[in-house]
């Protein structure tokens, strides 16, 4: 059996996709390919893990001008004839895209192709390509209830975010948080770092002084080396790290995290139960905010706004984010409960749940799934 897994750019696309991918070879005879571009994380990430990586032309559309929109539609045209030649060479059985510019071209491919198709929308908003593509493949799997109605699809089944196994057995393992003794912050921006929590947290580190907390922070590239010297002039403990790969370690190791809300790093922090401050990106339609607020409302997290983090002067309010952090570490209590709602809303069975249902879709499955329903 011939699988391709087409998602990447970031990590919130690519991980999900890696974790089926390794479920799939465990469980059945099966060869993968993931499809992506140069530029995206995969190119990095992907022949690491030991699969196979083809790579396309492609770019996204929204938020560019006329002329950069035509370029881009012209690359997703060049794209999908890459895509036709790929999926020739090595005859798929079944196509999963996971949302994102480069899945377009592969699942349009695929349907030309007439091979048998399954997107993953893993926010509470679908983005504008899965949008686009949901009443063109054979099952849509999505993480919020929600989201099925603001799709056309011909199947959807709700059955969370793939999370890698790494992660789901060290949470399972883990029996550091909550213990006594100094506290660790994650602080995250997804793959790529977030300029806002970078310089946030800049502001927040003169308060965080003189407590007894240990910082992990993950930059991106463009704000490594400011971060980093903004932690060498306070006395903090921090570890500063432009990306890390080994998340399943470093969650084992943190008791709050501070995150962009995005539905890969969210999917991971149910499962890992870990309580978290989210700071949504205010862009891409508003969908990590709406991501975000199931957290909040069974008090997994809490939420900041950008425009609250803000002050009349421009500076970022880093006082506001030190001042959460330092309440929640002085309250064992707030925070033995956030970890619980976290849990309450993991799914550490999406991956197989989601590889089940591939394998009944294409005949390969040992048993009927439910989980789907017609639309």
């Amino acid at each position: 059996m011939n699988i391709v897994i087409v998602g990447g750019g970031t990590g919130g696309h690519l991980y999900p996709c890696l974790a089926l991918a390794h479920l799939f070879k465990m469980r059945a005879e099966t060869e993968i390919l993931f499809i992506g571009t140069k530029k995206g994380l995969e190119a990095k990430v992907v022949p690491h893990h030991g699969f196979r990586l083809e790579t396309i032309w492609s770019e996204g559309v929204v938020g560019k001008s006329f002329l950069r929109k035509i370029h881009s539609l012209f690359l997703m045209l060049l794209g999908m004839m890459q895509s036709i030649q790929h999926l020739r060479r090595f005859s798929p059985n079944l196509v999963i895209g996971i949302g994102g510019y480069a899945a377009g071209p592969v699942i349009i491919a695929a349907f030309f192709l007439r091979i048998r198709r399954v997107i993953l929308e893993p926010n509470a908003i679908p983005g504008m390509m899965n949008k686009l593509l949901a009443p063109w493949v054979h099952l849509t799997v999505t993480s919020f209830q929600e989201t099925a109605s603001r799709l056309s699809a011909r199947k959807i089944a709700c059955l969370g975010v793939p999370v890698r196994s790494e992660i789901i057995a060290a949470a399972n393992s883990s029996e550091k948080r909550g213990a006594e003794g100094p506290k660790t912050v994650l602080v995250l921006g997804g793959s790529q770092g977030a300029r806002t929590i970078n310089q946030v947290m800049i502001e927040a580190l003169p308060f965080l002084v003189g407590e007894s907390i240990s910082m992990i922070h993950q930059t991106g590239e463009k704000d490594f080396i400011e971060v980093k010297e903004a932690y060498a002039r306070y006395p903090i403990r921090a570890r500063v790290e432009k990306f890390i790969d080994k998340m399943a370690e470093v969650y084992t190791q943190c008791d709050l995290v501070v995150s962009r809300s995005g539905a890969g790093t969210l999917s991971e922090l149910a499962v890992a139960g870990i309580p978290s401050l989210l700071i949504p990106f205010r862009g891409a339609l508003g969908h990590q905010q709406k991501n975000a607020e199931p957290f909040v409302a069974c008090g997994a997290s809490e939420m900041f706004l950008e425009k609250d983090l803000i002050g009349e002067d421009g500076r970022f309010r880093g006082e506001k984010i030190a001042q959460r952090i330092k309440a929640l570490f002085a309250n064992p209590q707030r925070l033995s409960e956030m970890r619980r709602s976290a849990k309450s809303l993991g799914h550490p069975n999406a991956a197989s749940d989601i590889v089940l249902a591939c394998l009944e879709l294409i005949g390969e499955g040992a048993r009927p799934w439910s989980a789907a329903r017609p639309v």
